[in-house]
């Protein structure tokens, strides 16, 4: 076991062991914070429930009062003619009704009972007024009826699914006021009835934001649980809302999924933290060296860093700089052998690997090759008369204006670019990618042949030399290199058969022209 190994195992359950403790006591800390904050919430929403309820028993409470005290209900108390009580003084309360409550969303109805809990009399402010009590409106007042209680509160729910709330009081018959013991069996039951619609709408939506029930009941209920809130309603009516269990353990199992990740997380930083420091201090740089050193011969890496000061330090600058000259050495030798000595441009070596790349790229893509082959018409001549020294230098100005040309058009036709290159003596090649028919290739002959026009100039000499050029392409006329080099070297040789300083297309050229070999070899 190395070094570097020794020491992860030691600090791994370490830093390990002590991030996890610290994310188990956050994970707590946010737990009870999240419960604290819901049950704070909790107890406002159940707040706000008791608020509307405790509206709609203030409703029913004046409501209440001020029929058991309007001489409309004194009349209807003393009239003994059922039918005319019924029908006309019954119009009195319903106006009462309507004074005190005018809202039209609220359902308020006003119902009579006698000591045997017959319903005498039942009017509310819906679409049929003269309707009858629901029947646990009934049996409520008749329970209020038998338990001779003064006034008594309830929240109902009727068979149609409808919730009420039920505000009953006994009124002595001729008095309208509450009765005595002695005179409770010949007490009516005055029962008014509303409809808490905003209340039940609170009811309903914290039901379902939850997902458990509002439990109600007339005795005292205690909170069930860390997140459970009670609220008393009324003096005999109490609500406790205790969301399920699974309510929060979404928000829990996601924190604890954090925490788990954060600490895992923090625990390979500081790992690779002191890791990085170890290596750099104690297993020491010379590791770091070696590795540099194998990476450089694996071809993994392409220079070296120094990692210190001193023996090391001095050993990795050598080694570094060694590289370095080594590197250039073969830049310099990698140039010489693509480029030719002559001109400065490509050889044919270059020219040969970037034709084979362009062939490959034709494949994948199905971009056509075209390749001009350009032979100096005249050029021996100019050797003879002139000397070598300007042979050499009519060839370098022709590559510098031929790579000048090939730019010029691709950038007026907005073409990539291709490549030029010297091919052998007075010979010269281009390959572009694009079409022989294009107006790109078009016009890059003519930009050619225009240059020789009346001769070539080399510094205030004109020579007389031409151009004659030949032009293949891929793959309309091969589908090899070696087949698209004799292609265009034929038609240059058909060219400068044809009166020099001109172009030949080898799809133009006669079937029977065309051997498969190089003019070269016949």
């Amino acid at each position: 076991m190395t070094l570097n190994k020794r020491a992860f195992s030691l600090i791994f359950p370490i830093v390990l062991l002590g991030y996890v403790l610290a994310g188990g006591l956050a994970y707590y800390g946010y737990r009870a914070a999240v419960i604290g904050l819901q049950k704070a919430r909790l107890d406002q929403e159940v707040f706000q429930l008791k608020s509307s309820y405790a509206d709609y028993l203030s409703l029913g409470s004046r409501l209440l009062y001020v029929v058991r005290n309007s001489n409309a209900f004194l009349l209807f108390l003393n009239e003994t003619d059922e039918t005319y009580r019924t029908r006309a003084l019954a119009v009195g309360i319903q106006d009462s009704l309507q004074s005190l409550d005018p809202r039209d969303d609220t359902f308020v109805s006003c119902s009579i009972f006698q000591p045997d809990g017959r319903l005498v009399f039942h009017s509310d402010n819906g679409q049929d007024p003269f309707s009858t009590a629901g029947e646990r409106q009934r049996a409520f007042a008749r329970a209020v009826i038998a338990d001779e209680a003064p006034t008594r509160s309830a929240l109902i729910v009727e068979n149609d699914g409808l919730s009420y709330l039920l505000m009953s009081s006994l009124v002595q018959a001729r008095t309208a006021r509450q009765p005595v013991l002695s005179q409770r069996e010949q007490a009516v039951l005055l029962q008014i009835a509303i409809r808490p619609v905003h209340f039940q709408a609170l009811r309903t939506g914290l039901e379902a934001e939850y997902r458990t029930r509002i439990e109600t009941s007339a005795t005292p209920l205690a909170p069930n649980g860390e997140l459970s809130a009670v609220v008393r309603l009324a003096p005999d009516l109490y609500a406790r809302l205790t969301p399920p269990g699974s309510y929060l353990n979404g928000r829990f199992r996601k924190i604890a999924i954090i925490s788990v990740a954060m600490s895992l997380s923090l625990s390979v930083a500081s790992i690779g933290v002191l890791m990085v420091l170890v290596r750099r201090f104690v297993t020491g740089p010379v590791e770091e060296l070696d590795r540099q050193v194998s990476g450089i011969m694996t071809q993994q890496s392409e220079t070296i860093d120094v990692p210190g000061t001193g023996e090391v330090g001095r050993l990795a600058a050598n080694v570094r700089r060694l590289h370095w000259e080594l590197d250039q050495a073969l830049k310099r030798t990698q140039r010489l052998y693509e480029t030719d000595p002559v001109t400065g441009i490509g050889n044919r070596i270059y020219f040969n690997e970037m034709m084979e790349r362009f062939f490959h790229e034709e494949k994948t893509t199905g971009q056509p090759v075209t390749m001009l082959f350009i032979d100096l018409d005249n050029f021996k001549m100019v050797n003879d008369e002139y000397g070598h020294r300007a042979g050499d230098a009519l060839l370098e100005a022709v590559a510098h204006a031929l790579v000048l040309a090939l730019n010029e058009t691709a950038r007026a036709c907005d073409a990539a670019p291709g490549i030029a290159a010297r091919f052998a003596g007075d010979e010269f090649a281009v390959l572009v990618q694009a079409g022989p028919r294009t107006a790109y290739v078009q016009d890059l002959v003519r930009s050619i042949l225009a240059l020789f026009q009346g001769g070539f100039s080399v510094d205030g000499s004109r020579y007389p030399v031409t151009a004659s050029i030949g032009v293949a392409s891929a793959p309309e006329d091969a589908t090899t290199t070696m087949l698209l080099l004799s292609c265009a070297d034929h038609a240059m040789y058909h060219a400068k058969g044809s009166g020099r300083n001109t172009v030949a297309f080898h799809g133009d050229l006669p079937a029977f022209a065309w051997t498969g070999k190089s003019p070269r070899n016949r």
